[in-house]
């Protein structure tokens, strides 16, 4: 736990530091979105760079893809952020009401996945080292994303008004759970309903194989409990899923 304090403390001091660097330096519009579109590509990169660390480790890159089920369908709140983070960031004209939508969005989701992610890695909690590289890349890939979202607000791309941003706040969690219901009608295709009850879809909970998921049970206190509970383990040894972000 010690250790994980200790990088989170790192990594927000370099996010400091790089928005205060950003804020002084980009002047243009060009440097603003140049700036938000290498992070998101930043952020994507460092996701995937387990796949490239298996296969020049032990060649197991298509066994490691098969058993995290995120790098290929965005499963959690976070990889939903990602992918439209650099959405975001090919946008031309940041000013549209889609686009001031988006940034919304990423901001207030990237906000909270980005800091779960680092300071409550569930990866961490299963292998309590650093010297696991998914663990301290999945710690490393929310800051890069947390720094994202961040520099939407600094660079001016979008404003933290909460009641301005109330309406945008609730069709994003729309969208939210659709999107993860999408993802479980695939798991079910693709694997098995097994794999679907399973797997932590945008944090749907079953709450048996006869119910169906609750719409407000992603953000429950049960939920959150059952991530950190010592029966965890054995519940991904059940169905044979690894977290990985």
């Amino acid at each position: 736990m010690t250790n994980l304090i200790i990088i989170n403390v790192i990594l927000i001091v370099i996010i400091v530091g790089l928005l205060i660097l950003f804020k002084k330096t980009c002047k243009t519009e060009r440097s603003k979105y140049l700036v938000i579109l290498m992070i998101a590509i930043a952020t994507i990169l460092c996701h995937y760079s387990s796949l490239m660390y298996h296969h020049f480790k032990d060649n197991t890159a298509m066994d490691f893809l098969v058993s995290n089920p995120n790098l290929v369908l965005p499963i959690y709140p976070c990889n939903v952020v990602m992918w439209l983070a650099l959405v975001y960031g090919i946008l031309r004209n940041k000013k549209t009401k889609f686009a001031m939508f988006l940034g919304d969005y990423i901001f207030w989701f990237g906000v909270i996945s980005a800091s779960v992610g680092m300071t409550v890695n569930i990866d961490f909690f299963m292998n309590p080292t650093l010297l696991d590289y998914d663990v301290t890349k999945g710690i490393i890939a929310h800051s890069i994303m947390l720094l994202n979202v961040l520099a939407l607000p600094v660079l001016g791309f979008t404003k933290i008004r909460f009641e301005r941003n109330l309406l945008n706040i609730f069709i994003s969690i729309v969208m939210m759970y659709v999107i993860g219901l999408y993802c479980n009608l695939l798991c079910r295709v693709i694997g098995s309903e097994q794999t679907a009850y399973h797997v932590n879809i945008i944090m749907i909970p079953h709450l048996s194989r006869t119910q169906k998921p609750s719409p407000f049970g992603w953000c429950s206190a049960q939920r959150i409990k059952n991530m950190h509970d010592c029966r965890w383990q054995s519940y991904l040894d059940s169905c044979e899923i690894e977290p990985r972000d």
